[in-house]
């Protein structure tokens, strides 16, 4: 580094960069010495099993140099691959606190560098971006960065990456060469502007972008997307293994399987209910590929991501000069799919118009064109997927009876992966064998705690959750085998938190169905959950603004939220954005 006299304006800004399994943190270091450690009081705590409660110190020396000094480590602190107790680092150099990496780090004039989340952190920043999209009605992307090869360490690229990110943005480690970035406010196509760019100045890099809700509307459903787009390029995602009934052990799944046997080679139209998630596109992957319509085309849409004034255009097709922008005839997806099968995910999504579209289309097997003056026969097998209890719907005048009745000609019922725990290790290691494969990597297997881990979790996210946890999981492990370590963190803390769980005893304590005290028993389950979870963080967003005095920005630092996100929050929950504690 070149040397400046201290003071000077044109002294270059320097920082410090720690890469960890679970994340990163920038530290910007200064003549007071800064002890990085595993845990309090260390001034830099990097939670890794490799670094000593007090490992090393980092300070400016005199000259403006950053010098290190390992404080009697365990594992010692290495400068390029050499122990070293005493050091001065420069740009290029990597330091090793342990297994950790350090890299140093020349700053632009751009102030407020942001570090790297760990990777739970992020998704659940997502997690909440996403409630706030559906809410109201706003974009917001998922971005995949990595290397193309070996040879390119997220210290070569990261700080490039976070300079060209906006400070409402968030970026994680997803893998030792990979980084997943949340971006709220942004549609796909400024996603993929973003990737283009960090591609444009650094060929070593590759992206994928997914955004909502036209690529999901999980935080699984994302990141699942984003992950294909950046390894297979853009277009579907290949089936999980879970599409093959040698993997099927369970009572449960088998019974669905014989069911898909037994319906396949009917013309039936097939209604698939299931959470998230589940494996609903794999079971209509299954129908098509038994029935006699094999050999004809397989389409697939998902409802709810298609704007409600374009959904009769994807569908159903348009003539040129239709509308705005209709340059040329084109086919909508009934005709796309004619001699083979059509899959409506998230049925449930469609507004009225659509509705009453879909059952004529059903009832005629005939469509007409956005803008068409003749009606156009199709010959298309449906399969209609949703999460949502349609019949629900049907009660309160949100879906029409007749269209329901005339999608579930057979009904096929996922159980959750919760509910098929003797599954989960032959999808696992399924999923390990195709990530492996994909990754370059050659893990052999699953170790037993991590295991009995996976089997304990609750898959919110069911079986897209299992292949996301085990691709990433495959691509971090540092040995053959993936073990506890590998796991996401809340994965982590389930398992250390179940034996605590299972010592109350049996027979004590409130009932599973009991309702909670001043709730209303006659209301149904998902009802009672929903009002409960709403009372609830509505007296915590009260409390904070409480104890704030009414200040929004200090109340989000509390509740650990964004200041927008807790706004939107107060929008929806009928909280007053002018808090009075009095």
């Amino acid at each position: 580094m070149r040397e400046l006299a201290p003071g000077s304006r044109r002294e270059p800004r320097v920082s410090l960069v720690f890469y960890f399994r679970d994340g990163a943190k920038i530290v910007v270091p200064g003549p007071t010495p800064l002890v990085v450690g595993r845990s309090w009081p260390a001034d830099v705590v990097v939670d890794d099993p490799s670094v000593s409660r007090a490992h090393a110190r980092f300070f400016v020396g005199p000259d403006g140099g950053v010098v290190f000094e390992d404080l009697g480590s365990k594992n010692g602190t290495r400068l390029n691959g050499a122990p070293t107790a005493r050091g001065r680092i420069a740009p290029g150099d990597e330091v090793r606190v342990g297994d950790v990496s350090v890299a140093l780090h020349v700053l632009s004039t751009v102030p407020g560098i942001q570090g790297l989340l760990g990777y739970d952190a992020l998704l659940r920043l997502l997690d909440d971006e996403l409630v706030r999209a559906q809410t109201f009605a706003r974009p917001v992307s998922l971005l995949m960065v990595g290397a193309r090869g070996p040879g390119h360490p997220l210290r070569t690229w990261t700080p490039a990456l976070l300079e060209k990110l906006r400070p409402v943005d968030r970026a994680a480690v997803y893998a030792a060469d990979a980084v997943l970035v949340a971006l709220p406010e942004t549609s796909r196509a400024e996603a993929d502007a973003l990737g283009m760019a960090m591609v444009a100045a650094n060929g070593a890099l590759r992206f994928g972008a997914a955004a909502f809700p036209e690529s999901g509307r999980s935080v699984d459903e994302l990141l699942d997307a984003a992950r294909t787009a950046m390894t297979r390029g853009p277009g579907p995602s290949v089936p999980p293994p879970a599409s093959a009934p040698g993997l099927v052990v369970g009572a449960k799944m088998r019974a669905v399987w014989d069911m898909i046997e037994r319906v396949a080679p009917s013309n039936l139209p097939v209604l698939v209910l299931g959470e998230t998630g589940a494996g609903k596109e794999v079971v209509a992957r299954g129908l098509h590929a038994r029935s006699q319509r094999r050999e004809g085309p397989l389409r697939s849409v998902n409802c709810a991501a298609i704007p409600h004034n374009l959904l009769e255009s994807v569908l159903f097709g348009h003539e040129k000069g239709a509308f705005t922008g209709a340059d040329k005839t084109t086919k909508g997806l009934f005709e796309q799919a004619h001699g083979g099968t059509l899959m409506l995910d998230e049925v449930g999504e469609l507004p009225a118009a659509a509705q009453a579209a879909l059952l004529r289309v059903l009832e005629t097997k005939q469509i007409m064109r956005v803008g068409g003056d003749r009606d156009v026969t199709v010959d298309v097998r449906v399969v209609a997927a949703t999460h949502r209890d349609l019949e629900a719907m049907c009660a309160d005048g949100t879906f029409r009876t007749d269209l329901f009745y005339r999608l579930h000609g057979v009904t096929i019922v996922l159980p959750a992966l919760r509910d098929r725990v003797d599954e989960i290790r032959p999808l696992a290691d399924a999923f390990l064998r195709e990530a492996s494969r994909e990754n370059g990597r050659a893990i052999r297997g699953i170790d037993e705690a991590a295991m009995l881990t996976l089997q304990k979790w609750r898959w919110p996210g069911n079986v897209r959750e299992l292949k996301n946890v085990i691709e990433r999981a495959v691509v971090i492990a540092r040995g053959d085998v993936v073990t506890l370590d590998d796991l996401p963190e809340r994965l982590r803390a389930s398992s250390e938190a179940a034996p605590r769980a299972e010592s109350v005893p049996p027979g004590t304590g409130t009932p599973a169905d009991a309702p909670a005290p001043g709730v209303d028993a006659s209301v149904d389950y998902k009802e009672r959950l929903r009002r409960e979870m709403q009372r609830y963080e509505t007296q915590l967003i009260v409390d904070a603004l409480t104890r704030a005095g009414g200040n929004v920005t200090a109340a989000a630092q509390t509740l650990r939220i964004p200041v927008r996100t807790l706004t939107h929050k107060m929008q929806a929950l009928g909280i007053k954005k002018r808090f009075d504690p009095a």
